[in-house]
């Protein structure tokens, strides 16, 4: 029979558990004589390409996942750092510390509802969703207040609406100002600002965590396939000395 050589310990380890974990192989002898007629049914080396195949396949499909995750990611923090931008501009804009304008202020609450519903579409359980429909909500509630546009579309808040329709709800959340004057103040600009980078924060940290989750999986990747190329050599060495031996 021949025998395995692993350069170390976590080596010989590390296949164990490969062979071990492999449930959607069948892997196992057949009969008894596959013990004693020759190597292991499950240390041939179609058998040990199957399992490498299959341990690839499963990591690639999580990076996959995760590289997809990586890219929504981007593209919500390049949409609310136009968020900022407008908020920046109407800020600037404000007049004696207040933008006394509500045809700007239902323009910006549009541009939080476009981009919400973007992500909606793109990325459902997105942890930005929940604060980016809040600070909506505030800026409506400090703003025009539900209205009704030109095309007979109502706009309301994202609070008391239906979760699976544009925003309805007649009523702010609490602890918002709540005075529908269509004007909004530089403090409350600071406010929404400070609201939305904590979003965009909040989303860095957790493409960060991603990562980290990559890097395993690739890691994962290479192990698996140094591996199998290690037990292979290792399965071919041995068939080499065995021939080596015959006649002698």
């Amino acid at each position: 029979m021949t025998t395995i050589q692993y350069s170390n310990r976590a080596e010989q380890e590390a296949f164990y558990e490969m062979i071990n974990s492999s449930g959607d192989l069948d892997l196992a002898p057949t009969t008894t004589a596959d013990l004693s007629d020759g190597p292991p049914v499950f240390l041939t080396p179609e058998a040990l390409m199957e399992y490498c195949q299959t341990r690839l396949g499963g990591i690639d499909s999580q990076i996959q996942s995760a590289m997809a995750q990586q890219q929504s990611v981007n593209a919500e923090q390049s949409q609310i750092q136009g968020l900022l931008t407008d908020l920046s501009n109407d800020s600037a804009a404000a007049t004696n510390g207040v933008m006394n304008n509500p045809a700007e202020c239902r323009n910006l609450e549009q541009e939080f509802e476009n981009v919400i519903t973007n992500i909606q579409a793109t990325d459902p359980n997105s942890p930005a969703l929940a604060q980016l429909e809040k600070i909506h909500d505030a800026i409506m509630a400090t703003g025009t207040g539900p209205y009704t546009d030109a095309s007979g579309v109502v706009h309301g808040y994202y609070s008391g609406g239906d979760p699976t329709a544009p925003p309805t709800g007649k009523v702010p959340p609490s602890n918002v100002r709540d005075d529908v004057d269509g004007t909004i103040g530089t403090d409350e600009f600071t406010n929404f600002t400070n609201a939305l980078t904590d979003v965009n924060s909040s989303l860095s940290s957790g493409a960060e965590i991603q990562m980290i989750n990559i890097q395993s999986l690739m890691s994962q990747r290479t192990t698996a396939i140094q591996l199998t190329t290690n037990i292979l050599q290792a399965y071919d060495d041995g068939l080499s000395k065995i021939t080596d031996n015959i006649g002698k």
